[in-house]
């Protein structure tokens, strides 16, 4: 990312477009149009709209171009650039207690260390921000292209605990800012971050309360526990979620979703799926999830998988089972969700197996499969599963490439246990696909089929 200069290098001009007409090439620099700066794609997107543009670009050899364009209005310069913020990320300046990077041992990948709290992140990709660094441009920004659905970190209403949370006091007032938003049109979805003994209870009633008020401005909220690792040191102290509280969090969801889906049609509170692993008990259906408002969040992730195989399975004609079994690697929090997996395909005389994987290297307590280690994952191995042909999900490797967390690769990965390790996609395609040892092949369903004839 451009941190130190303005304006933003392109990386692709499509062909034939007017940008290529105009001599673009990849590798120039956009430094505006019309006379303003372009600080990211929204501006880009807003601005090269116009009939008429005065587009100012630098070219490789620091020569400084004037373009004048006319054309359609809508109408595209065929410009892509490789990042969607062409100034600095916003960072966040909060001191949260609940911090999870600040609970993160060195050595990691580097997106892993990223504190951001960026609107313009939130309306692109759904990260959660805390309202509490907008300057009045950004306020103007956000209202004037209503920059809608944006995701938003609450925790707790109360000004006193969300003040305390966040470890600043701009984080009072974020009732108010909500209630701006909901004014504007602006749609958002909010996030609580449950530590126990600080937002649960009565805080956590009044936070679900106010919050409601201001549907249908807020359409959703989601609920995920406090994340606690071993490298807390000089961090104020935290409790984990336990099984009762669990427990007591589902009955109450339960009861909120009832007197929601009366009164606004929906279930407006969502649980994470770690409730349910710590709870002990099955997932919810998928219509619990609604439209799945906060999958990115890690809300509904199981109930979204299990349904896109059931399709998938439903379509599969020509099975031919492996052989041998196959083996996939997993966090802790996910071999209950693998377990149904493994109940789905056990009819169709495929055989999968699982190999959960304890996180030590996190203190024991971080379970999600993202965060597993090479040497957490060569423990669970050693050299049982020599020659077994084995599923490692792209997600534990750093930034798509192939190398895990804690520096080891792949190939030393395979090499030290021995196993025919195969990385994959953690889709339920990709994953049945790898499965069958070839690309799944699937009936057409009935519009597929008018449309095809």
């Amino acid at each position: 990312m451009n941190l130190g200069r303005k304006g933003a290098i392109i990386a692709r001009v499509m062909p034939g477009s007017i940008g290529e007409e105009m001599g673009i090439e990849p590798g120039d620099r956009l430094l505006s149009i019309n006379g303003k700066t372009v600080d990211d794609v929204l501006d880009y997107s807003f601005l090269a709209d116009d009939g008429y543009l005065e587009v100012e670009i630098e070219k490789a050899d620091g020569e400084i171009w004037v373009l004048e364009i006319e054309k359609d209005y809508g109408e595209g310069l065929g410009l892509e650039f490789d990042e969607v913020v062409f100034d600095r990320i916003r960072s966040c300046a909060n001191k949260c207690l609940f911090c999870f990077v600040d609970q993160l041992p060195p050595g990691m990948r580097k997106t892993l260390y990223v504190k951001d709290d960026d609107y313009r992140l939130s309306f692109l990709y759904g990260n959660f921000i805390s309202l509490t660094n907008l300057r009045q441009r950004d306020w103007d920004k956000i209202l004037g292209m209503r920059l809608s659905p944006l995701y938003v970190s609450v925790h707790a209403t109360d000004p006193d605990i969300r003040a305390r949370m966040f470890g600043s006091e701009k984080a009072r007032k974020v009732m108010r800012d909500l209630k701006r938003l909901r004014d504007h049109g602006i749609e958002v979805h909010t996030q609580i971050v449950l530590c126990p003994g600080i937002n649960d209870g009565r805080v956590l009633e009044q936070t679900i309360d106010d919050l409601k008020s201001l549907w249908p401005g807020v359409r959703s909220v989601g609920i995920v526990p406090v994340g606690i690792t071993g490298y807390r040191e000089g961090l104020p102290p935290l409790k984990p979620v336990t099984r009762e509280l669990a427990l007591e969090l589902i009955e109450r969801a339960e009861r909120w979703q009832m007197e929601f889906r009366k009164d606004l049609g929906v279930g407006f509170v969502y649980l994470a799926d770690e409730f349910f692993i710590m709870a002990g008990k099955g997932f919810p259906e998928p219509w619990y999830y609604d439209d799945y408002p906060q999958l990115e969040n890690g809300i509904g992730l199981v109930a979204s998988f299990l349904e896109e195989l059931r399709g998938l399975l439903a379509g599969l004609s020509e099975i031919e089972p492996p052989d041998e079994p196959t083996y996939v690697v997993c966090g802790r929090s996910a071999e209950s969700m693998f377990a149904d997996v493994v109940r789905m395909l056990q009819p169709l005389g495929i055989e999968l197996r699982i190999i959960p994987v304890t996180n030590h290297y996190f203190g024991g307590r971080v379970t999600v499969t993202g965060l597993l280690t090479g040497q957490d994952i060569l423990r669970a191995l050693e050299r049982r599963y020599e020659e077994k042909r084995i599923l490692l999900p792209k997600t534990v490797l750093r930034d798509g490439g192939t190398v895990l967390l804690d520096d080891m690769t792949v190939s030393q990965l395979a090499a030290m246990s021995g196993a025919a390790i195969e990385v994959v996609d953690p889709t339920p395609k990709a994953m049945l696909d790898a499965i069958l040892g070839r690309a799944s092949r699937r009936r057409p369903n009935r519009r597929e089929k008018c449309q095809n004839q």
